[in-house]
């Protein structure tokens, strides 16, 4: 990354004019850190006047007096070198850990001195990101930044992420923008068919990442009506600093493992009304004589044909008779003799949902070139990963390319380049959500426990006599067999993406840059999903989706940087074009005609098809300007005016910033070693987010199918907006930072108010007007909270042992302000549908916190215990059973070293966020999870209270405690019918990753002569879940969101349609493995 400094120095430098013959030195200077060049140096002629400052590019050219001996370079932050004058001198300066200063990359890709900074900004260099074997970036950021929340949208292969800075605040899209380089580029979360396509983050190889930076709040205005939600910055890595060629490999080799599995119950296998207790009720009411044998052969379970023609063959559910008791049954998989299902021992299969997974395994290839001349440098790279999944058949492959590089045509021109394509493919993707495309429907939701899963996988393909598939199942109502769905029924997709900048850069003078930048961002896919057979779509069914997306930025940007004695002067000014396409088409069909073609050819009846498109245009105008004074004080103001065709007006976006360095002002105040910097900053702007196309136009839409041969057209049924608005984010924050004890701790703190207003909403409107709804600007959401990261040296010794460790805390209180109010009923809205899962929805609520769970939940008598009548829970609907949102995130690092050894490792920790766990209502009811047959419940029957629950009161209304035990089939659907009870704290504990590398000394590189530098780690992330809430009563991972493929009702492609949600998540994997790195 490029240096960019306020020409101020602690020594001014005055140019002096020499009277005497003179002679010409030029040279370099750059930072040993991270090989880039140094701006703003103070290259002095010892014992004189005599000097200049290096330019953009870190280069500098002086005149001095033949005589001279020595010349003195300097910079903030880095070590003073003193050396004798020669004609050229390249120099590389060393970090002073005493400087304290730190440089960063900031909006419109510029590196700022961070002391320069008054708003809150946090940067991951790149061994933090890949030291662990993390396989997304967006995954490599959980924990070390201050305020972000990363979310993870199962364990599948290829899931995306969600990234949420400073807390939601919209009742649309919570994403921040991403930026590579300079370049926005997409970060689509795609869907489709009930299948997840990824992030456009994971397009990224962490590899080729140089550095990470987070623009929160204010920090991001330069991006206007894109930075509501904040700014990721990704810079990739440059060529190297020395002149000539190396070349890198980094790779690794990880096993995955799934580890977190919800606990199942054991005792009791398939079928309905047939416990223990089912069997001592009846026999005491006469309803029935015999044994348990008897009872369970007549009452429980007997296969016939799994569709219900035998004794509750047809049921999904583990309520049937108990497991490993010496019972026979007749089962799906005994043997027929003269037609006659035999019976067979009834028997749990403990371990039948672990064995359906299977171990998977990532392998990444990196390779990189690095080459410099005096003129030029280069990086080219070339990756490859592989990757199984856990779920049987699933898979994915990355195939990535890069280069980047930078080159000098004379000391005015310069020319940067950037380019990366990757191809992402996978022969099945698996199915997400509550689907019958999701094998997990099957055996975590609905499942008998007696199931052998693997004679489920042995006996999938089975063929009759016929050569037709019998569709071997332990059940043949509602689910095929999970091997089936995942080797017949799959999801293939295929995606092609291309990223990258082009920048000429003409420097008039040293003082004066000015850039042409060129971006571009594009990807085309296709995902081809098909079903050969299945409950739900018994003549097979296809759908072939192709889409292509193309973003385009032009930039032209004027660079200053001056110096004004003890005044420092740097800004820009620059313009935007943007143009954005998105086009669709579809093919599919609902039925075939003859099994296994899937085309539309061989459609039964109407074919599906698609044809879509979107389009938007954007032009910009915007500045900043920042202003120094010595060491000490800086000020910074921004402008942007954005002009989108999604909008009508034009809207305006400013930020003013400032800092204050009080050790600076005050130098007594580092008196001693116990206070080495302090600084206090604060700022304030105001940004925006955009709304989608077309929602300010009226337009007619196209049906399929057709009537009678005739294409249908459709009026909207959502009113054209006037003057419809982006959503407007005013925000303002203070802080402090402070190096203390010869600093050895780090302390930066940063407290926050956001206010959100002119959210984009879908309000009813009269049907008498011909439509249902219309999109206005309404609403109030206010977000406040507290960051702080805390960093320090906590030990070091000279005999080469260091522990150092980092704390990053934050907390976001949100609070819905307002609504909408009607302004000719005069009527307010006092809740608005955010997203929804099932009979579950989630509100923004007029005085709550963004994301209510609102559904069926408990009666309470006034002294708060819960209401029964006749034993069971009284609920009613529409009660506030949840917040979505957490109290707050945390991630604690710890690095230990010893000479060449190294261990590391990084806590993660959510503190609230509650979920509606699908995949618990139903693992409850079904009685297939663990709590439904702990104790004796099924044996003796529920007492809510007082076997089951037993932390919380039940009373009837008259305030009797309850003691009426219930038949536990019945007590465990309420996990279903209400709501609350598959309400958990999200809150958890992890090991999010660890690390043990050693880096071979140069004593032994030495005798390699072909290699410079190598490292050797033991790696491992997701390496445990160490705590959940008490009401995580499956033990579920709480940042398994997974919702597609949910009921009709359900918000599945929002990008907050997951937020406090959950159904079918695939569960985490544990990955631990062997990393490499050697260079040449």
């Amino acid at each position: 990354m490029r240096r960019l400094t306020y020409f101020f120095l602690c020594l001014m430098i005055s140019i002096g004019i020499a009277t005497a013959q003179t002679m010409k030195i030029t040279g370099s200077v750059t930072s040993a850190e991270d090989q880039q060049p140094v701006i703003g140096a103070a290259i002095v002629v010892k014992g004189t006047t005599i000097g200049t400052v290096s330019d953009f590019d870190g280069r500098f050219s002086l005149d001095v007096p033949t005589d001279a001996k020595t010349i003195f370079i300097s910079y903030v932050g880095l070590k003073t070198k003193e050396l004798p004058v020669s004609p050229i001198m390249n120099v590389v300066l060393e970090s002073d850990s005493k400087a304290l200063d730190e440089v960063v990359v900031t909006a419109m890709g510029l590196t700022r001195e961070k002391k320069a900074l008054g708003y809150s900004l946090q940067e991951v260099k790149s061994d933090a990101l890949t030291k662990a074997g993390q396989q997304s970036v967006a995954t490599s950021l959980s924990g070390k930044i201050a305020g972000v929340q990363v979310t993870a949208q199962g364990g599948q292969v290829g899931a995306s992420q969600n990234i949420v800075v400073r807390g939601n605040s919209s009742f649309g899209n919570n994403q921040p923008l991403i930026v590579v380089d300079g370049v926005p580029v997409s970060n689509d979360n795609a869907t489709g068919s009930n299948v997840n396509l990824g992030s456009g983050l994971n397009d990224i190889n962490p590899e080729d990442i140089e550095s990470i930076s987070v623009l929160k709040g204010g920090s991001a205005a330069l991006y206007g009506m894109r930075a509501g939600n904040g700014v990721i910055l990704i810079t990739t890595k440059s060529g190297k600093r020395d002149k000539g060629i190396s070349i890198t490999y980094d790779g690794d080799i990880t096993i995955d493992r799934i580890y977190n599995l919800p606990e199942l119950q054991n005792k009791y296998g398939q079928g309905y009304y047939a416990t223990e207790y089912d069997w001592k009720n009846k026999v005491a009411t006469g309803e029935f004589v015999g044994d348990y044998q008897a009872f369970a052969l007549d009452k429980g379970y007997a296969y016939v044909d799994g569709t219900g023609n035998g004794v509750n063959d047809g049921a999904d559910e583990s309520w049937g008779p108990r497991l490993d008791i010496g019972l026979k049954l007749p089962q799906y998989n005994s043997p027929v003799v003269d037609g006659v299902r035999q019976a067979t021992p009834w028997v749990s299969c403990p371990n039948n949902v672990k064995d359906f997974f299977t171990t998977g395994y990532s392998m990444n290839h990196t390779i990189s070139l690095a080459a410099t001349t005096e003129k030029s440098s280069t990086r080219a790279s070339l990756s490859f990963r592989d990757q199984k999944g856990t779920t049987p058949e699933t898979g994915m492959k990355r195939y990535a390319m890069s280069v980047n590089t930078k080159m000098s045509f004379n000391k005015y021109i310069d020319f940067d380049l950037s380019a990366n394509y990757i191809r992402t493919k996978s022969d099945n993707l698996p199915g997400v959500g509550y689907s019958s495309t999701n094998p997990l429907e099957s055996i975590l939701q609905w499942f008998g426990r007696q199931v052998d899963m693997k004679d489920l996988k042995n006996n999938y393909d089975q063929m009759d006599e016929f050569g037709k598939y019998t569709h071997y199942n332990w059940i043949q109502a509602y689910h095929a067999n999970p091997y089936w769905v995942l080797n017949k029924n799959t999801n293939a997709y295929d995606r092609n993406r291309f990223y990258g900048k082009t920048s000429l850069f003409v420097k008039p003078t040293d003082w004066l840059k000015i850039e042409g930048r060129m971006g571009l961002d594009h990807y085309d896919s296709n995902q081809f999903s098909r079903i050969l057979w299945s409950t739900d779509s018994p003549n097979g069914y296809f759908r072939n989706f192709d889409r292509a997306m193309t973003e385009f930025n032009a930039d032209v940007i004027a660079y200053v940087n001056k110096n004004f004695g003890d005044w420092a002067l740097n800004g820009l000014a620059g313009a935007n074009h943007r143009d954005y396409q998105m086009a669709y088409m579809g093919t599919g069909a609902d039925e075939l005609t003859a099994e296994g073609v899937y085309t539309v050819a061989n459609a039964h009846g109407t074919p599906y098809t698609l044809n879509d498109h979107e389009k938007r245009r954007s032009n910009s105008v915007y500045a900043n300007a920042s202003i120094g004074y010595k060491s000490m004080a800086y000020a910074e103001v921004s402008v942007r005016n954005d002009w989108d065709s999604t909008i009508e007006d034009a809207f305006f976006y400013p930020s003013f910033s400032g800092s204050w360095i009080l050790t600076e002002t005050f130098p007594g105040l580092q008196k001693g070693d116990y206070l080495n910097y302090l600084k206090l900053r604060g700022g304030w702007a105001k940004i925006g987010s955009a709304t989608d196309p077309y929602r300010a136009n009226a337009y007619y839409s196209l049906k399929n199918p057709s009537f009678n041969g005739v294409n249908m057209f459709y009026n909207p049924t959502t009113l054209p907006p006037t003057h419809l608005r982006p959503e407007s984010v005013k925000t303002w924050e203070i802080g402090l930072e402070t190096n203390m004890f010869n600093n050895r701790l780090h302390i930066d703190a940063a407290y926050y108010r956001k206010t959100t207003t002119d959210q984009i909403m879908d309000a009813n409107v009269a049907t008498s007007t011909g439509y249902r709804s219309m999109y206005i600007n309404a609403g109030k959401i206010s977000n406040k909270g507290v960051e702080l990261q805390v960093s320090g040296d906590i030990f070091k010794n000279p005999k080469g042992f260091s522990w150092t460790a980092t704390l990053n805390w934050a907390k976001d209180k949100s609070r819905i302000d307002e609504l909408y109010t009607d302004p000719v009923t005069g009527q307010s809205l006092d809740a608005y549908q955010i997203a929804s899962s099932w009979s579950v929805k989630n509100y923004a609520m007029v005085g709550k916190s963004w994301g209510t769970l609102v559904g069926n939940g408990f009666v309470y008598n006034e002294d708060g215990s819960i209401q029964v009548e006749d034993g069971m829970p009284v609920y009613e609907a529409g009660k506030e059973i949840g917040d979505v949102t957490p109290k707050w995130l945390a991630g604690f690092s710890n690095e230990f070293s010893y000479k060449n050894l190294s261990f590391g490792f990084l806590l993660d920790f959510r503190l609230g966020g509650d979920i509606y766990s699908v995949s618990q209502a139903f693992g409850m009811q079904t009685g297939i999870y663990a709590p439904t047959a702990e104790g004796n419940i099924r044996e003796e029957g529920v007492i809510a209270g007082k076997n089951y629950m037993t932390d919380k009161v039940f009373k009837t209304a008259d305030g009797k405690v309850n003691d009426v035990a219930v038949n536990p089939e019945d007590f465990f659907y309420n996990y279903y019918t209400i709501c609350e009870m598959s309400v958990f704290d999200g809150s958890y504990l992890k090991l999010r990753e660890a690390h043990i590398t050693y880096t071979f000394p140069k004593s032994v590189l030495s005798k390699l002569k072909c290699v410079k530098a190598a490292h050797v780690s033991l790696v491992g992330t997701n390496l445990a879940l160490l705590w959940v809430h008490k009401s995580n009563i499956a033990h579920i991972d709480p940042e398994s969101t997974s919702t597609g493929g949910d009921d009709p009702e359900s918000s599945v492609h929002g990008f907050n349609s997951g937020v406090g949600f959950e159904s079918n998540a695939y569960p985490p994997s544990r990955s631990f493995g062997l990393k490499l790195g050697v260079t040449f």
